[in-house]
């Protein structure tokens, strides 16, 4: 297992964090007022204050994973778990009978966490009410959520902060974690990116 990955299981439950890790976040913070009209970490104006992390402290990231079984999730978490800032904290969705509920309580689980960034991968229009609802707690924690290849997007357009979608052909594309790490710092980018999950050293 790579240094910065923690796997959960099947019931969205994440494993225990490390005491220095929850200490460390507690120091970082996370944005503590809900921005008006505006998802959190939807920032696309340059004079928008962005955030800087404190020395020392790690940054997390909870990707929930996709409900259709692929290699795209294993991609993602790896390209992420190349930077050496970041945890990331994998929830499986794939094969269990009930995987938009498991992914639910996966970010309800992130949210009690105070994780600086949720990324949901191919997110569905499905049960669109107790999505918005589980969204709204990230909202009001001020947890900025990216969509990870999704098949639709949430009605309300401020529950999510952008869109990832990844193109490994493309030249031009943003790094995955390059990206990640701009909406966490609340950092002017586009509504929806074109990622690419190819580190440097590949």
């Amino acid at each position: 297992m790579s240094k910065g990955i923690r796997y959960t299981m099947g019931n969205g439950i994440l494993l225990k964090l490390a005491v220095g890790v929850c200490c460390a976040l507690a120091v970082f913070g996370l944005a503590a007022c809900t921005p008006r009209g505006a998802a959190v970490g939807d920032t696309q104006q340059e004079q928008a204050p962005a955030h800087d992390n404190v020395p020392g402290a790690r940054t997390t990231i909870a990707l929930i994973g996709s409900p259709h079984a692929s290699n795209a999730d294993t991609l993602a978490v790896n390209a992420l778990d190349a930077d050496d800032d970041f945890d990331v904290f994998y929830t499986a969705t794939a094969g269990l009978d009930d995987p938009g509920a498991t992914a639910r309580q996966a970010v309800l689980d992130a949210v009690a966490r105070r994780v600086n960034l949720i990324m949901i991968s191919d997110f569905t229009e499905g049960e669109e009410g107790a999505w918005s609802q589980t969204l709204g707690k990230a909202r009001e924690s001020g947890i900025p959520v990216v969509l990870l290849n999704p098949e639709g997007e949430p009605h309300d357009p401020l529950l999510y902060a952008a869109v990832f979608r990844v193109n490994d052909r493309m030249m031009d594309a943003v790094p995955l974690a390059k990206a990640a790490d701009m909406v966490i710092r609340d950092e002017p980018h586009d509504r929806e990116m074109m990622v690419t999950t190819i580190t440097a050293t590949e």
